[in-house]
């Protein structure tokens, strides 16, 4: 990949000039930054997510936490423990006796600002380095291809589904 520097991906041969494979570790290493912006306040960037999300639709169940997310229900419901154990999240009577509707708790609520600010303070330093335009250029870049990507579009452009799921 030209103008790119090697960050030792040279091992990876012709997988590393692969701009997927530099996605992916462009991923891991803002996640690593997000998480020591979050881990101050007990959690880690994806239970920090499930809050805010929470916070976001008061009264959602664990299905559709899972759903947003792109887990499995087991760990949407892992999720929620943890946010229940540490007394940001409520589990109250569901639309139905088999879910429960999520809400935040006042611990819930002063945290999902922390959350918020966290994020924001993140955003700004790991991305700081992007002029306004490039930043610009980047965002609209990466929107394109969620959206020409996305699960459905596939069949409006004949190509082959994209689908969301955890790469191990």
């Amino acid at each position: 990949m030209a103008g790119r520097s090697d960050h030792g991906d040279h091992v990876f041969g012709m997988v590393a000039d692969q701009i997927g494979f530099q996605l992916r570790r462009l991923d891991l290493l803002a996640m690593g930054s997000l998480y020591d912006f979050v881990a101050p306040l007990g959690l880690s960037p994806a239970r920090a997510t499930a809050l805010i999300f929470i916070g976001l639709h008061e009264g959602c169940d664990q299905v559709a936490l899972a759903r947003a997310l792109g887990i499995n229900r087991a760990s949407a419901m892992a999720a929620v423990n943890d946010l229940v154990a540490l007394g940001a999240v409520k589990r109250q009577a569901g639309r139905d006796r088999r879910s429960n509707a999520l809400r935040l708790t006042v611990v819930g609520v002063t945290l999902r600002a922390e959350i918020e600010a966290a994020f924001r303070d993140h955003e700004a330093q790991f991305f700081g380095c992007l002029s306004p335009d490039e930043r610009t250029a980047f965002e609209r870049i990466i929107n394109k291809l969620r959206t020409l990507n996305a699960p459905g579009v596939a069949a409006e452009t004949d190509k082959k589904p994209v689908s969301l799921r955890r790469v191990k």
